[in-house]
């Protein structure tokens, strides 16, 4: 009987969401790596924050994931009461010490064409590409539920 209380607490700990996942490679952080369900063939989109550690700028160039047959950066804004979406196809700069968020409503990754569903759970493989650190592989989670054939993501 003593070992009931002490499986329930393992238990809970197992099946408890742990702290977000981050990533560290050639100096640029990559924390929280997230995206929502959307279906096949459909669009999803990715959010994460990067920090640039390095000592000088640098640029994220491009975003590659299987996930989709094409991933573009892009940047939510709001001009004259209309919001709009645009692709940054120059990329994103960083200067030396920066963090900068891709959050709904502003800087995000879109995953266009996806060739498969993304459901709750899932870990998206992707590549962060950078003008100077390189290659800088992460995963994310797919969270939260949603709706069939919703693609929303705040667009």
């Amino acid at each position: 009987m003593r070992l009931a209380p002490l499986l329930a607490v393992l238990l809970l700990a197992a099946c408890s969401p742990g702290k977000p996942p981050s990533y560290s490679s050639a100096g640029i952080a990559v924390a929280d790596p997230f995206s929502r369900p959307a279906p096949a063939e459909g669009t999803g989109a990715g959010f994460f924050s990067v920090t640039n550690n390095n000592t000088g700028p640098d640029v994220l160039v491009a975003v590659e994931s299987p996930v989709a047959a094409k991933v573009q950066i892009h940047e939510t804004s709001t001009a004259n009461g209309m919001m709009r979406m645009a692709e940054l196809k120059d990329g994103v700069p960083f200067k030396a010490g920066q963090t900068v968020v891709f959050q709904p409503g502003g800087k995000h990754v879109m995953f266009i064409g996806l060739t498969r569903p993304l459901k709750a759970g899932d870990r998206i493989p992707a590549t962060l590409v950078f003008r100077n650190a390189g290659r800088a592989p992460i995963e994310l989670v797919v969270r939260g539920g949603g709706m069939p054939g919703m693609t929303g993501h705040d667009h």
